[in-house]
C-alpha cells in the first residue's frame, strides 16, 4: 500500500464583511458589522519561491483543499452519494470497471481564464498517480495503466480494475481531480508512456515531483496568490466569465450553499496549536475553530470572549492493547483487563465529562448512549452480543480470571506460576488526551497488583518503531474516519489493520494473523462472561479455503483475519454475509479483547456568536436523537463526508456546503427549505434530505426550527417514494446515482402566532396538492435574499499548512 502526500493549506479563518448594498426590498437599506472569522490547522515547512507549492505531486506542496471538488462524493452518515464533477456512472462488477460520466459545463478558473474540465483531466489524474507514484495499488497496477485508464469521449473516463472488491472503487469515485487540467499535464503522461512501471517510479520521484506548475482551481472558489507563501487569497468565482458558467454551475450542483456570505478568504500561514488557536481568537474576537479538542478551561475562556462551542462525538475510541506474548496468549488473562480498567475515571483524567466519553462496549461499534441512530442500524443479535457494560469494574471477577490461568496474588503483586512478577510497559505518542487517559490506565493497572510504567514517544518515533515490537500501547480500536452505521464500516474495515492501530498487537502481530476465537456466553443478568460457543463461518467469498472461522470443539475454535479482512472487502454492505461477517468480529473482540476500549473525544466547533450561528440546526437536529443523529454528523462533523480529503474538504464542507452556518439573524437556506417543506416537495431538494439524512417530511422538526427563527412553518404530510439503484454484482449493469420518486400528498393548515405581521406562503412540487391558508410569523425576520446585497465579504484564514498522507490502497 502507497500513501501519496499532500500539504493543505491550513485554516485560520477571519471573516470580514466590509460593505452591504441593500437590495430589491422594499424599504430594505442595510449595514452590517465587520465579521472576521479564524481556525488554526497544523503546520508544514515551505521551500522559497519558486516551488511546487501548486504541484499536486510534490510532498511539500501548499495546495488548499477547498480549491478543489471531488468527482462524487459520498457521506458515510447515511451511505449516499451526491454527484460533483461527475453527471452519474455507471459499474460493471463483471468486467470490475467503472466508468464516469463527467458534467459538461464546469470550468477551471485562476481569475484570469478558463479552461473547460474534461474527462482528460480526470485521466491525467489518475494515470499520473497510478504509473509514476503508484497509489491505487493493488486496485489498479502502475504496469497496466494504459490498459486500466481509457477516455472514451471528452466527457467519458473507463476506469478498469485489477483487483475488484464491492467498495474499493468508491475511493477513485470520491477522488478530488487536484490541480491537473489537461493542458499542463499532457507532456507528462506522454511521457510515462514510453516507460515501464520501474521507469516511471524513478520519474516520478525525480521529475514529476519537482515541477513548478501553473495554479487552477476547479471549485467556487480560485486562488490570487502572491510569491510569498505568507498568504493565499481566495476570490469566489464570478457566475459567468466569457460567457461561460462558473459559480452559476456550483450553485446548481450544491443546492443550500453558503459561500455567498463568505466570497474572499485570505490564508497565512502561522504555527499551529491548541493555545495559539485559542490565543488567536481572543486577540481577534473573530476565530471560528472547527475539530478542536476543548477542555472546560479553554471553552469557558472562549466564552467570555464572545464564543459559542457546540460538541459532537468523533466515535473515534481510545483502547489500550497488549501484544500476544506469555501470559497475554492465554484470553482469559486478556479478558481480565475488562474488567480491571475504569473507564469513567480514566475519561476523566483529561476533563469532564461533557468533553471527554468513556465507552463502556468492547466492540468496533458508536457506543449507544451517546450516538444511538448509529448504533441502531446494527442488527438486533449483533447489538444483543455486543453491550456488554462494562460501566463498574469488577476487580473480584478479575482476579478469578486470571487465577484461572495459574497466576496468583501476593503483598499487592500479580506473579506468573514460575514465580515472575508480572509487568507491563505501555508506549503513547504525542501530547494532549491520548497520554493523559493512558496514564490512568497504567495506574489502574498498578493499582491492581500489574506493575505498568508509560513510555511516550515523539510522534517520529513512534511512527517509525513497529508496532509488534511493543509490550502494550494505546492507540485507536475504533479509528476516526467512520461516521455512520453498520452499513458504511467498510470504509476502514477493508484494511482494519492500518486504521485500527490497536489491532497490532492484539491481532496482526500473532502467529499467522491467527488467534483465539468464540461466541461469548453471558450470565444471565449481569456482564459476566461465564462461556463460549463455537460454530464455523464459512463463504462463498474469494478467499483461501473460504474458511473465516473453525472449530477445535464446541467451546473454542480460531479465526484467520486475513481472510476476514479479504472476506469484508469482498462483501456487499446490507447483506446477510457482511453482517455474519461484522458479528464474528464483534465476538473476537469479546473473546480474544485485541484492546481495551477506554473513551472518545468531543469535538469541538467554537464560532463568534455575532458573527455566525449555527445553533438552530444543532438545537432541532441533535446527534443525540435517533431520528436526527445522521442528519447531525451531515452538518456538523467536519470528517462525515468522504473523510474529507476524499470528498468535500473537511474544513469548509460544514461551514459553506451543507448548509448549517450562517451569519446571524439570516434563515439558512436549509433552514428555508425544512420551514417552507420544500425539502421534501421539491424532488431536487428531496434528494439533498436523503443525503443528508432527513428524507422524510417532519413537522416537529419544521415547528423546532421555525420556532428558533420567529416565524411561522408549513406543515407537510408527505408519502415519499425513494427508489435507491446501488451497485450490486447479480445485474450486468448498475448505475450508482441516487433516483427518488416522490408521491406527494400535502396539507397545510393555518400556524398563527400574536404577532402582526401577515403573509401568505404557497409551496408547489411535482406531484403535490397544497392547500395553504393565511399564516401569521412574530416579527420581521432577515431572509437570504438580504444578504445577496454583500458586496464584499473577506474571509481571512490564517493558515498553516498541514502534512496529511493521504491513504490510497
Amino acid at each position: 500500500m502507497e500513501a501519496r502526500t499532500y500539504t493543505l493549506l491550513a485554516v485560520a479563518i477571519a471573516i470580514v464583511i466590509t460593505a452591504m448594498y441593500g437590495v430589491g426590498v422594499a424599504h430594505a437599506q442595510q449595514s452590517y458589522p465587520t465579521y472576521n472569522l479564524t481556525a488554526i490547522w497544523g503546520t508544514v515547512t515551505v521551500a522559497p519561491w519558486p516551488s511546487t507549492w501548486w504541484n499536486p505531486f510534490a510532498p511539500a506542496n501548499i495546495l488548499p483543499g477547498n480549491l478543489y471538488m471531488p468527482i462524487a462524493d459520498y457521506n458515510d452518515p447515511t451511505g449516499q452519494w451526491w454527484p460533483v464533477l461527475a453527471e452519474n456512472w455507471t459499474v460493471f462488477p463483471q468486467n470490475q470497471t467503472l466508468i464516469i460520466y463527467f458534467r459538461h459545463d464546469i470550468y477551471w478558473f485562476n481569475g484570469t481564464a478558463v479552461i473547460p474540465f474534461t474527462a482528460w483531466d480526470a485521466y491525467a489524474f489518475f494515470y499520473i498517480t497510478d504509473k509514476a507514484f503508484q497509489d491505487w495499488e493493488p486496485w489498479l497496477m502502475p504496469q497496466n495503466a494504459d490498459k486500466d485508464l481509457i477516455v472514451l469521449n471528452n466527457y467519458t473516463l473507463s476506469i478498469h480494475f485489477d483487483y475488484w472488491s464491492s467498495t474499493g472503487w468508491y475511493w477513485l469515485l470520491m477522488e478530488r481531480i487536484v490541480n491537473t487540467p489537461w493542458p499542463v499535464w499532457e507532456k507528462v503522461v506522454e511521457e510515462l508512456k514510453t516507460m515501464n512501471a520501474s521507469q516511471a517510479w524513478t520519474f516520478g520521484q525525480d521529475n514529476i515531483s519537482k515541477l513548478v506548475v501553473p495554479l487552477w482551481s476547479l471549485a467556487p472558489y480560485y486562488a490570487k496568490w502572491s510569491t510569498s507563501p505568507t498568504s493565499i487569497v481566495f476570490v469566489l468565482e464570478p457566475m459567468y466569465f466569457d460567457g461561460k458558467p462558473l459559480l452559476a454551475t456550483w450553485n446548481k450542483i450544491i443546492p443550500f450553499h453558503t459561500w455567498q456570505y463568505y466570497p474572499q478568504i485570505t490564508a497565512y500561514r502561522v504555527s499551529s496549536s491548541l493555545t495559539t488557536s485559542v490565543a488567536l481568537a481572543l486577540k481577534y474576537g473573530n476565530t471560528w475553530m472547527p475539530s478542536w479538542d476543548p477542555t472546560p478551561t479553554y471553552a469557558a475562556t472562549l466564552a467570555k470572549g464572545g464564543y459559542g462551542t457546540i460538541l459532537i462525538p468523533d466515535i473515534s475510541i481510545l483502547s489500550f492493547s497488549v501484544g500476544t506474548f506469555y501470559p497475554f496468549n492465554i484470553p482469559q488473562v486478556r479478558e481480565a483487563l475488562l474488567y480491571i480498567i475504569n473507564r469513567t475515571a480514566a475519561a476523566l483524567a483529561w476533563t469532564t465529562i461533557q468533553y471527554t466519553k468513556p465507552v463502556f462496549i468492547n466492540v468496533p461499534a458508536p457506543e449507544p448512549d451517546i450516538v444511538p441512530g448509529f448504533w441502531l442500524t446494527y442488527p438486533k443479535d449483533i447489538r444483543e452480543m455486543s453491550v456488554i457494560n462494562f460501566t463498574q469494574p469488577n476487580w473480584t471477577y478479575a482476579a478469578k480470571l486470571l487465577e484461572s490461568a495459574g497466576l496468583y496474588y501476593k503483598n499487592g503483586q500479580w506473579y506468573l506460576p514460575n514465580g515472575t512478577p508480572l509487568k507491563l510497559t505501555v508506549y503513547m505518542s504525542g501530547t494532549g488526551w491520548w497520554p493523559v487517559v493512558t496514564q490512568a490506565v497504567t495506574l489502574q493497572l498498578s493499582e491492581f497488583g500489574i506493575p505498568t510504567k508509560m513510555e511516550v514517544l515523539e510522534t517520529g518515533l513512534w511512527d517509525q518503531l513497529w508496532p509488534c515490537d511493543m509490550e502494550a500501547r494505546g492507540d485507536w480500536m475504533f479509528a476516526g474516519a467512520n461516521k455512520g452505521g453498520i452499513n458504511q464500516l467498510w470504509i476502514y474495515y477493508d484494511e482494519a489493520q492500518y486504521t485500527a492501530g490497536a489491532l497490532y498487537l492484539g491481532g496482526w502481530c500473532a502467529n499467522g494473523t491467527i488467534t483465539p476465537w468464540a461466541y461469548p456466553i453471558f450470565k444471565p443478568g449481569t456482564d459476566l462472561i461465564v462461556g463460549s460457543y463455537c460454530k464455523p463461518l464459512t463463504t462463498n467469498l474469494p478467499i483461501p479455503n473460504n474458511t473465516i472461522t473453525w472449530c477445535i470443539n464446541s467451546t473454542f475454535g480460531y479465526i484467520n483475519l486475513t481472510n476476514w479482512e479479504d472476506a469484508i472487502s469482498a462483501a456487499t454492505p446490507g447483506t446477510d454475509t457482511y453482517y455474519e461477517l461484522v458479528k464474528v468480529f464483534h465476538a473476537w473482540f469479546l473473546y480474544w479483547v485485541p484492546g481495551v476500549a477506554i473513551s472518545q473525544i468531543m469535538l469541538g466547533q467554537t464560532f463568534p456568536k455575532s458573527m455566525i450561528d449555527p445553533m438552530w440546526a444543532y438545537d432541532c437536529i441533535n446527534y443525540s436523537n435517533p431520528k436526527y443523529t445522521a442528519a447531525a454528523y451531515s452538518l456538523f462533523h467536519d470528517w462525515a463526508m468522504g473523510w474529507g480529503w476524499d470528498g468535500f474538504d473537511p474544513f469548509w464542507n460544514i461551514l459553506i456546503v451543507m448548509g448549517a452556518f450562517a451569519p446571524p439573524g439570516v434563515i439558512p437556506p436549509l433552514a428555508q427549505a425544512i420551514i417552507n417543506g420544500s425539502l421534501w416537495t421539491n424532488p431536487y431538494f428531496h434528494k439533498w434530505a436523503v443525503l443528508i439524512g432527513l428524507p422524510n417530511p417532519d413537522p416537529q422538526l419544521q415547528a423546532c426550527v421555525a420556532s428558533y427563527f420567529h416565524t411561522t412553518y408549513t406543515p407537510v404530510t408527505t408519502t415519499t417514494t425513494t427508489t435507491t439503484t446501488t451497485t450490486t454484482t447479480t445485474t450486468p449493469v448498475t448505475t450508482t446515482s441516487t433516483t427518488t420518486a416522490t408521491t406527494t400528498t400535502t396539507a397545510v393548515s393555518t400556524v398563527t402566532s400574536t404577532a402582526t405581521v401577515t403573509s401568505t406562503a404557497t409551496t408547489t412540487a411535482v406531484s403535490t396538492t397544497t392547500a395553504v391558508s393565511t399564516v401569521t410569523v412574530t416579527k420581521p425576520v432577515i431572509s437570504t435574499a438580504l444578504i445577496a446585497g454583500i458586496v464584499v465579504i473577506v474571509v481571512v484564514v490564517a493558515a498553516v499548512a498541514a502534512l496529511i498522507a493521504m491513504r490510497r490502497r
